[in-house]
């Protein structure tokens, strides 16, 4: 495979020119389905795990050959896979801090989506304030014996792994009695409890662990050494994730704006016409912002310098971009909002509200925008705790 860049994406974008690209169904275990075999079909095409090792499975090229990937998929109208917990979230930690049988033996399987993985870090009392996560750990010979209830954990349900965090020290500072576990989902003592949200959609669980046994040797790095890892995986979240999503966004606008061009404007002197116009400005300048950070974001994933506490101005600004675009648009519908299949000034009811309702959740997951708040006032400002 070539390593320039612009041969790469031409590359890709003759494969996707080429490819026979499914259609994404609205219901949630269908949509599964279909998105799993896609990922294999992108795993088969080397199009997945692009910046990880070839030890790990991947291609071994940069950054900047992911996101022209990315890049390449967006404009095909191509969906992203179902394994984006494994592929953004989990499986570049274990590449960087797994042993050598996680990397060899669960890496390949994480990125075909023969298995898919979920991410059990939030609890119900520690969700903002991670490090005060309580399920516990306590070895046993060479096992562990996990109890605890986790929550927000996309796709429980439907994974194979997950990667937990537990509290192996309960004397040591919060921070320093946390270990990371790799652990087969279908271990006895395992309750996944399908979450459903205002979408409609299931995805996130509340899962239980009741004396789950897991072998010593599905630690990832130290014992205790838990958090290290732990932040090195919200890292790479919050750096990549910003990376695909500002693809995803830029894609959504332009078809919003095709979508009233085509059911025609309303005139720029009549209020809809102003607030059209507004909204379409609106979401056009959020998109710039973002636009101008994730520079900066690859920039810093390609000098190795993630994560950082500037991981935090990324998912801080991608929380409000998400949330200004889709609500902006989401405000021209009107009250046909709540009317199925409806297509007030041209845009289809059913897809903007549920991405609106979606995009509330993003000052939430992965850490909410009060926490990216904090850390960029005390790590990257120096103000002093509150």
């Amino acid at each position: 495979m070539t390593t320039d860049l612009a041969e790469y994406r031409s590359g890709v974008r003759a494969w996707l020119a080429d490819a026979d690209i499914p259609t994404v169904p609205l219901d949630l275990d269908e949509r599964f389905d279909v998105l799993r075999d896609w990922q294999r079909v992108l795993f088969e095409a080397g199009g997945l795990g692009i910046s990880w090792s070839k030890e790990a499975g991947g291609q071994g090229l940069s950054h900047l050959h992911q996101l022209a990937f990315a890049e390449e998929l967006a404009y095909a109208r191509a969906p992203m896979p179902i394994g984006l917990i494994g592929l953004d979230v989990v499986g570049p930690s274990i590449d960087e801090f797994g042993q050598q049988w996680q990397r060899e033996e669960l890496l390949p399987k994480l990125l075909s989506g023969e298995h898919i993985w979920c991410q059990g870090f939030s609890e119900p009392g520690a969700g903002s304030d991670l490090a005060s996560l309580r399920t516990r750990a306590v070895l046993d010979g060479d096992e562990f014996v996990i109890s605890g209830q986790k929550v927000w954990t996309s796709w429980a349900h439907k994974a194979q792994w997950c990667a937990l965090l537990v509290r192996t020290d309960p004397a040591a500072h919060k921070h320093a009695g946390i270990s990371y576990l790799l652990v087969d989902m279908s271990t006895p003592g395992i309750t996944p409890k399908p979450l459903e949200q205002m979408t409609g959609d299931r995805e996130f669980c509340e899962v239980f662990f009741d004396e789950v046994r897991v072998p010593r040797r599905n630690l990832v790095g130290e014992l205790n050494g838990g958090w290290a890892v732990a932040t090195h995986t919200l890292g790479i979240e919050r750096a990549a994730y910003t990376l695909r999503r500002r693809v995803d966004y830029e894609i959504a606008f332009e078809d919003a704006v095709a979508a009233l061009r085509d059911h025609g404007l309303p005139a720029p002197e009549t209020g809809l016409g102003r607030r059209v116009r507004i909204a379409i400005g609106k979401a056009h300048v959020a998109l710039k912002v973002l636009g101008a950070q994730t520079q900066k974001t690859v920039a810093r994933l390609a000098a190795g310098e993630v994560p950082t506490p500037e991981d935090s101005v990324d998912k801080l600004l991608l929380n409000e971009v998400e949330q200004i675009i889709f609500g902006e648009i989401a405000e021209l519908l009107g009250p046909y909002r709540a009317v199925e299949e409806s297509r007030p000034l041209g845009l289809a009811s059913d897809r903007w509200a549920h991405d609106h309702l979606y995009s509330r959740a993003t000052s939430i997951y992965g850490g909410t925008s009060q926490i990216q708040r904090n850390i960029i006032s005390e790590r990257l400002l120096g103000l002093p705790r509150g």
